[in-house]
């Protein structure tokens, strides 16, 4: 009899062991499945191609101290010009955001952070005609990095739904 204890003993930390093993394994394969699905967000507009792109133009400048750093860029025209548009897409253009305020509190806390700035939007054209303003999910971001960052990022998840509620 004490033998059979000894050993179902022996195994409780081994089951544990590999509960553990195996709970981290799903932590990290739901993780990475969300993160696919919800790290770049697409959002329909009603409006045409055109006219969701004078939205744009014509909300984010001015507001709370946002602007475009660069002009706008046609991708489309590019791709296309070389052969890589696909066929399902009409037309892409890509518009670049930054609000200097916040990009100085975020890059004096992590200056790496600087490969994902300034902040971009796609609005592209299917061949179906619908129309499409893709942007990287910030509010997801911000609850991935905390601190003064995160606080910094929510504050930008906060202005992007504020401009897609005006352009779309």
């Amino acid at each position: 009899m004490e033998r059979v204890s000894r050993e179902n003993t022996m195994s409780i930390p081994v089951a544990l062991i590999a509960g553990l093993i195996v709970g981290i394994f799903v932590a990290v394969v739901v993780m990475v499945l969300t993160m696919r699905s919800k790290m770049v967000v697409p959002e329909r507009s009603s409006k045409s191609f055109v006219a969701t792109c004078e939205a744009i133009e014509r909300v984010v400048p001015g507001t709370d101290g946002w602007s475009f750093p660069m002009e706008s860029f046609e991708m489309s025209a590019k791709l296309e010009a070389k052969g890589g548009l696909p066929e399902n897409v009409k037309r892409i253009r890509l518009y670049f955001m930054c609000n200097p305020k916040v990009a100085k509190v975020v890059l004096g806390a992590e200056p790496k952070l600087s490969a994902i700035m300034p902040c971009t939007w796609s609005v592209h054209e299917l061949a179906d005609g619908s129309v499409w303003v893709s942007h990287m999910n910030i509010g997801l971001m911000s609850k991935m990095m905390g601190g003064v960052v995160g606080r910094s990022m929510a504050g930008v998840a906060k202005a992007d739904e504020g401009f897609l509620h005006q352009v779309l």
